[in-house]
């Protein structure tokens, strides 16, 4: 019996050797080679993103097909006790804090 059979997922077996005759060597000459079964599966299995994309869902509806994105309304502008901070503005302020003499 296979432990494939027992546990689902295929393994190498190696109580089960076969012998194969390799007409490509090195010398030219016919060698045996002992090799252990391996059984692999008859319905690999897709993996993550090849499955997300072959089972998403499809748009087959006229309605659903020329549907367009939300549009929503601009944001109301910030409160003035809030600062917008940029990448720029926070280099420069973390260099000045850097730079004073401490007492």
């Amino acid at each position: 019996m296979y432990v494939s059979a027992l546990l689902g997922s295929s393994f190498i077996t190696s109580g089960t050797m076969k012998l194969k005759i390799s007409s490509s060597s090195r010398s030219g000459l016919t060698s045996l080679s002992p090799l252990p079964l391996i059984e692999c599966s008859s319905r690999p299995q897709k993996k993550a993103t090849a499955h997300h994309r072959k089972t998403r869902p499809k748009k087959s509806q006229p309605w659903d097909i020329k549907r367009t994105p939300t549009v929503y309304a601009p944001l109301p502008p910030l409160p003035p006790d809030w600062t917008l901070f940029s990448a720029a503005t926070a280099a420069a302020a973390t260099e000045s804090v850097v730079d004073e003499p401490k007492e």
